[in-house]
């Protein structure tokens, strides 16, 4: 089971400009790296345009995310997490949690609701959501 979740400080900083960006729509990003014992490694991150332009839901062309898991594949690495954004608290919505049954990846979710950015990771296993802590090198 993957208990943490790793990246560099600069990397979330982006993740959280790139939300901010996308305000007031949910911003979307797909994780790409390697898991190492219980640790997700993040090696790069793709941004991605919300295709559902939604404030309360996020969609990813299928096609772009079909050639990003082909190169991350001719890389030698694996897609190992997806970030979104929140207008709520960074916790699953009912929505992340049905996506999170097909995407068994480590869900990063940031929100602004207290003011500042706040990001939390998450894992689905087994029906049971466990929370996964965030390691910033």
């Amino acid at each position: 089971m993957q208990t943490a979740l790793r990246l560099s400080k600069a990397a979330l900083e982006q993740l959280h400009t790139h939300a901010e960006k996308a305000l007031p729509l949910e911003s979307v990003a797909l994780l790409f790296g390697h898991i190492q014992k219980s640790e997700v490694i993040v090696a790069r991150i793709e941004f991605l345009e919300n295709v559902a332009a939604s404030t309360t839901s996020f969609a990813v062309d299928p096609e772009r995310e079909y050639h990003l898991l082909m190169d991350a594949e001719e890389r030698g690495e694996e897609m190992v997490g997806i970030f979104h954004s929140h207008p709520a608290p960074p916790i699953p919505s009912p929505r992340d949690l049905r996506n999170m049954r097909l995407n068994p990846v480590v869900w990063a979710i940031a929100s602004k609701s207290t003011g500042s950015w706040e990001t939390r990771a998450f894992l689905l296993e087994d029906e049971n959501l466990i929370h996964v802590q965030i390691d910033l090198t």
